[in-house]
């Protein structure tokens, strides 16, 4: 529920910014994890990228703006016997990453033919991200939050379906890179490797 809160919240506010010269995303975040993979090593099709930017300049060579993600990665694990003060429990169980962040990104655009319809790009983005670390066994579950900085360089490229339509396809892949930590669960980062494809909505 946070989450969906943060999301109708940071829509909301790029709504109140969209103006000339800039566009909203929303895509779909296919993430591969790069770390600690013996803990998670499945590809993650649960996640999404909502963004805002505005073009600086009117040649649209760059823009800048904000980019909310949100990924959940799960993995099946056989049973294991777990020590317990007292005892022990033995069951199968799910390792879990749920995590979302926010930055503020710039972008370079390459020019190709008139610039009409293709916009392959190179960016960064700066933010933070929030990761729950989480075991899901039987009805019970432990849990770990962490807070950490992260790096998000980028790759992609904006198609524009006719000049004087307001509707368009983004593609990109782009690297993550975050200092969130888990002591328990042996994290001292967070990395992936994702890819999103999406539609967006131009104002110019």
């Amino acid at each position: 529920m946070k989450k969906i809160n943060l999301i109708i919240l940071f829509i909301c506010c790029c709504s109140t910014a969209y103006a000339q010269e800039s566009y909203l995303y929303f895509d779909w975040d296919v993430n591969i994890p790069l770390t600690n993979k013996d803990w998670i090593d499945n590809t993650s099709a649960r996640g999404a990228k909502v963004g805002f930017r505005k073009f600086i300049g009117a040649d649209r060579k760059f823009s800048a703006g904000l980019d909310f993600n949100w990924a959940y990665f799960d993995e099946y694990k056989p049973t294991e016997t777990f020590p317990q003060p007292g005892g022990a429990i033995t069951t199968d169980y799910f390792n879990e990453i749920d995590q979302f962040g926010l930055t503020a990104s710039g972008q370079y655009y390459f020019q190709v033919g008139n610039r009409q319809h293709f916009f392959p790009y190179a960016g960064l983005g700066l933010g933070a991200n929030h990761h729950d670390y989480i075991v899901s066994y039987n009805i019970y579950t432990d849990k770990e939050s962490s807070w950490g900085f992260l790096a998000r360089p980028e790759a992609g490229i904006l198609i524009r379906i006719g000049t004087r339509r307001r509707l368009g396809a983004m593609a990109a892949v782009h690297y993550d890179y975050s200092t969130s930590k888990s002591v328990n669960y042996d994290y001292n980062n967070f990395s992936s490797v994702g890819f999103q494809l999406g539609v967006m909505l131009m104002q110019w």
